[in-house]
């Protein structure tokens, strides 16, 4: 105990040393990087907490990242000052992951920290043993978009991720066909192409809340909740053709309450779509359900796309016909279309009656549910009216496990979309 006590006021004496370099209230755009934090054994077991004191320096900063080994996954408390307050948040770290990078609260309004105040590390599971190293604890600024709404575009295509709503999908243009401007509804948070997993029904010590007069399962909706509030947008990484999103959703039925669940998405754009990879990892301590749906992921169009295309026969990638569906009704209590067994062709689009519209192809589904709400032929991408599918897997997310698949997203006719995504399924979609 000693030792561990003489390590970490080593590690205090270091801090002080390097921040002390920087005067008080003095507010810089360069990053500052910590000391090595090396921990073992007793450092962060049965309760014990490792934590950085406040300094005589002063770092502006909207961004912290570092990188770690962990033996178990951990909680990471920082506790910061901004404006005139002081202001702690938690950063869940998966012991399958190595680096961690966390955007703080107010990043999308401009806000920035002026000292970090501690930092404290313990393990999610009390009592769990656990070794643990950090490396490269940085404290910088990034910069921050425009709008919340992120573009990336080519000669083809442009597509837009709603920043202040989890990063969730929320505009996709074919810039050679002007009919449509946004294929997407984007009407409220949960109008999105976005990540949504449905767990268990009842947790020990939470309260479930209620949807449409239903007790709701825990529900982490990456755009937010029912009543509007925000997920937070956790990380984000940008190229020309490329996004990367990571968030921490909240529990789609209760107000303002955020989950045990992260997401992250990377969006390329190509020439002949969208590729979106996306991953879920989950630190709930009670077990999901095994064989709950779940959306692989949801997607909203314009009401305009009113038929629904897939194909549902045991001859895949054939040219086999396809089965048109022109008259949805609400999708909340009609059953889902069952793909027979064998059946690789699992794609479906929504389209006018021109012919035309948008195609998602998400191979490991297994099932897909449709239909349509308030229909209207409108093409408001705000609107009410919207029509909807998921493709469907059966699975279940475990503890600190991330869970990753892939779709993509192409437009055309119904068969240039099935041509897309015949190519796609060639390549060795996932």
């Amino acid at each position: 105990m000693k030792d561990f006590f003489k390590r970490i006021a080593s590690f205090f004496s270091s801090l002080l040393l390097l921040l002390g370099m920087v005067p008080a209230g003095v507010g810089i755009s360069a990053s500052r990087r910590f000391p090595i934090i090396d921990l073992h054994g007793a450092d962060v077991t049965n309760g014990y907490t490792v934590s950085i004191p406040s300094s005589s320096g002063s770092v502006r900063f909207n961004r912290i990242s570092f990188s770690y080994e962990t033996t178990a996954p951990l909680r990471a408390v920082f506790t910061y000052r901004q404006g005139f307050g002081v202001s702690e948040e938690e950063l869940l770290l998966s012991s399958k992951a190595h680096k961690a990078s966390m955007l703080l609260d107010g990043y999308l309004r401009r806000k920035t920290a002026s000292r970090l105040i501690c930092v404290r590390f313990e393990p999610i599971v009390a009592n769990t043993p656990c070794t643990l190293s950090v490396s490269g604890f940085t404290c910088d600024v990034q910069n921050v978009p425009r709008g919340d709404v992120l573009y990336i575009e080519n000669e083809r295509y442009k597509a837009g991720v709603k920043l202040d709503w989890g990063g969730g999908l929320c505009y996709f243009s074919d810039k050679k066909d002007d009919r449509y401007d946004n294929l997407l509804n984007c009407h409220d948070t949960g109008r999105l192409v976005q990540q949504s997993y449905y767990g268990p029904g009842r947790i020990d010590g939470y309260q479930n809340g209620v949807y449409m007069d239903h007790v709701w399962p825990y529900n982490p909706v990456q755009g937010g909740d029912q009543y509007g509030n925000k997920s937070k947008l956790v990380a984000l990484e940008t190229t020309a053709s490329e996004i990367r999103v990571v968030c921490r959703p909240l529990d789609w039925a209760l107000a303002n309450a955020f989950t045990q669940t992260y997401y992250t998405c990377v969006y390329t754009l190509t020439e002949s779509g969208m590729t979106v990879r996306n991953t879920a990892v989950d630190f709930l301590q009670t077990e999901w359900p095994a064989n709950n749906s779940q959306e692989i992921p949801a997607l909203y169009t314009i009401s305009a796309l009113n038929n629904f295309w897939f194909y549902d026969g045991s001859a895949p990638w054939t040219d086999a016909p396809l089965r048109a569906e022109r008259d949805l009704p609400f999708w909340g209590n009609a059953p889902g279309f069952d793909l027979q067994a064998g059946n690789s062709e699992t794609w479906c689009a929504w389209a006018d009656d021109a012919d035309y519209g948008l195609g998602i192809y998400t191979p490991a589904a297994t099932c897909l549910k449709a239909g349509r709400f308030c229909f209207d032929g409108s093409t408001d991408p705000f609107g009410n009216p919207t029509n909807y599918v998921a493709p469907l897997g059966f699975f279940a997310l475990r503890f600190d496990e991330p869970f990753t698949y892939s779709f993509y997203l192409t437009t055309g006719s119904v068969r240039e979309i099935r041509e897309t995504f015949r190519a796609a399924a060639a390549a060795g979609g996932e």
